[in-house]
């Protein structure tokens, strides 16, 4: 190969080379190696006073640790790290004796931590509400020894939240679509103890570039009530299982997103006339989230309700 050859070969990769990265630019300054990280999970949890109407502000913390992968990054063990916190004003309110709504009015302050390089996004999140339906309730009945509750329901989330298409998928504060999720929720007592489920299949929509997969979150708690003078304590412990589908950019699925979750849990509910609060700890015991290329440190939830 003479000189005159190598270089015009030499140029012409050069060339090549020059225009992949000029096309690729614009997705690496705003791609996003690892996203979707948070299932966005919302429970229902043990419902207080189940004759009872209620509204209230919730809370809910967590944190993932997660690594850069090699599609964007050549040193896939640099580290970051996300923090996602959300507020809500919740409520339910009965329609008829076996109708009642559910409506979930949130607010979302997210973090990212990258080396020196620190991310925040706040604002309004995606607002939802549910309709369920009471199939059957012997919970009040004192003629029943053991009194079993079991709902079915539906619901809406809308896009009042923002989705920037420029941003990270995991840090937004909304998705920009319509979603539609159907609910379960079934509780069985006998004297003072008992056992929570309840399990949300979510479907979501796309918006101008991307989709978020399809989420199934789903709760087993054991609690127990003790009934005092002046309140009552409900303890409770239990299993979160959370599993989500990959998400789609432009009809095109993402390789590190998605994955399932197995989470110990357990909280305390204390009920003082109209007033219940209450606290909510849980940590992964099994998890494979984005390919294991992140990780949940914990979550934690309060709440504080006024029965009407």
């Amino acid at each position: 190969m003479n000189y005159k050859t190598a270089r015009t070969r030499l140029v012409s990769c050069g060339s090549i080379l020059l225009l992949v990265f000029i096309f690729l630019s614009p997705q690496m300054s705003f791609a996003c190696d690892v996203c979707g990280c948070s299932v966005n999970a919302n429970y229902f949890g043990i419902l207080p006073q189940f004759n009872k109407n209620f509204v209230g502000v919730r809370f809910n913390q967590s944190f993932f640790d997660l690594q850069h992968t090699p599609s964007l990054f050549p040193k896939p063990e640099q580290a970051y790290s996300e923090n996602l916190n959300r507020y809500e004003i919740w409520g339910r309110y009965f329609i008829s004796n076996r109708l009642i709504t559910f409506v979930n009015i949130p607010w979302q302050y997210n973090m990212r931590k990258d080396q020196d390089l620190e991310q925040s996004y706040t604002g309004v999140s995606d607002a939802s509400i549910s309709l369920v339906y009471i199939l059957f309730n012997t919970g009040d009945s004192v003629k029943q020894k053991w009194r079993n509750t079991l709902m079915l329901g539906s619901g809406i989330k809308l896009p009042t939240g923002k989705f920037r298409s420029d941003k990270p998928a995991s840090i937004q504060t909304g998705t920009g679509t319509f979603d539609y999720h159907l609910n379960l929720i079934y509780t069985i007592r006998y004297k003072s103890y008992g056992m929570n489920a309840d399990a949300t299949y979510r479907i979501n929509g796309t918006n101008d570039t991307y989709k978020y997969g399809n989420r199934l979150i789903s709760s087993f708690r054991f609690f127990y009530w003790k009934q005092q003078k002046t309140h009552s304590l409900l303890p409770n412990v239990g299993v979160l299982f959370e599993t989500a589908q990959r998400d789609q950019s432009n009809n095109i699925p993402q390789l590190y997103t998605g994955g399932n979750g197995f989470y110990f849990s357990g909280g305390a509910d204390i009920y003082i006339k109209r007033v219940v609060f209450g606290v909510n700890v849980s940590a992964p015991f099994a998890e494979h989230l984005n390919r294991g290329y992140a990780r949940t440190q914990h979550r934690f939830s309060t709440q504080l309700l006024y029965l009407f």
